[in-house]
Formats: C-alpha cells, sequence, structure tokens
C-alpha cells in the first residue's frame, strides 16, 4: 500500500477513533474552542448603597451562581465576617502565593479531586475568583460546588486582575498550608 494511502487511512482512523471518545465520554464539549462556561444570573437586589439588603437577601440559593462585580465583589468582603461570606481562589497555589484577596480559601479547582472535603458550610455564601477575563477556573468551581451541595454561590468575573489594581486589600508572599 503507498504511503499517501496509508496515511490518509491513518488520518481516518484518528478522526473515528476521536468522534468514538467523545461519544462514549458524554462531555459537552465543543469541536472548536472551549467548553462555554456556567452561565451565571445577576443578583436583583444590592449590598451597598441607600437601597441595601443583607448578602443573605440578595443572594438567595439559587441552582445558577451569581455574576459579581468589582463593588459588589468589595462590599461582600466588607461584610464577609458579620455574613458568613467566604472568598475562595480557584487558582494554583503559586499564583495564591504571589497575591490574594485576605481571608481567601485556595481551592485550586485543578486540583479540585485531591483537595478533599470541602469544609465550607453549604448554606453560606460562597464568592469565587480566579484571573478574571478569560480565566474560566472559577466557573469550573462554582460548577462543581453546585453539583456537590453548595446553592448560594457567586462569581467575581474581575477576578484577581481587577481587584489587585482597584483595591488595596491585598496580601502577598504567603502559600495556602497544602502548597508549602
Amino acid at each position: 500500500m503507498p504511503i499517501s494511502r496509508q496515511l490518509l487511512l491513518l488520518a481516518s482512523v484518528s478522526v473515528l477513533l476521536g468522534l468514538g471518545a467523545r461519544v462514549v465520554q458524554q462531555q459537552n464539549v465543543p469541536f472548536w474552542g472551549f467548553p462555554k462556561p456556567i452561565e451565571l444570573v445577576t443578583p436583583t437586589l444590592a449590598i451597598a448603597g441607600p437601597n441595601s439588603v443583607s448578602p443573605d437577601s440578595a443572594f438567595a440559593s439559587s441552582d445558577q451562581p451569581y455574576k459579581v462585580d468589582l463593588s459588589t465583589a468589595v462590599g461582600l468582603f466588607m461584610k464577609r465576617k458579620k455574613n458568613n461570606v467566604h472568598f475562595v481562589d480557584a487558582r494554583d497555589g503559586k499564583l495564591y502565593g504571589e497575591g490574594h484577596i485576605p481571608g481567601s480559601l485556595n481551592i485550586p479547582f485543578e486540583r479540585v479531586a485531591e483537595y478533599g472535603e470541602i469544609t465550607i458550610p453549604k448554606e453560606d455564601l460562597v464568592l469565587i475568583y480566579c484571573d478574571g477575563g478569560d480565566c474560566h477556573l472559577s466557573h469550573d468551581l462554582a460548577q462543581h460546588m453546585l453539583d456537590n451541595g453548595w446553592t448560594r454561590l457567586a462569581v467575581f468575573e474581575g477576578g484577581w486582575a481587577e481587584w489587585s489594581t482597584e483595591t488595596d486589600f491585598i496580601v502577598t508572599g504567603s502559600l495556602p498550608e497544602e502548597s508549602q
């Protein structure tokens, strides 16, 4: 058999095996590009300003995470201790060590299976962030947490990139315990 026919046969078999694996895995992975991140909903009530409400009222249980902008993230940060709001950094431990939101827990999405049990109470509000922009680690971690029983989740879409340039609430130089 000539080489060109062998290459054509090999390419055809590879394509068929790839399509077969896609069907068997039953994952919602697009043919081109990256998977679409989880859809976020916008809170209908404000937690800061003249008509503000508590985070419990603004972020009720939902089957989708909430979308949070910088002003809402800062408002939640200021109310975090009084209202059981937890900040979670979905980036890897090295990036977390280079800088993170004070008091945030590092749960790297790419290592969530090894992380073990997440000790955040499932009824508390969890704000998840990563690098912002094209980073979807926070979306992926939110989906994982939804699948495991958390119902009050928020994703800060501006992420660390926006937080670190727009606020002074920054911790640097400390690695999470599991990364040391």
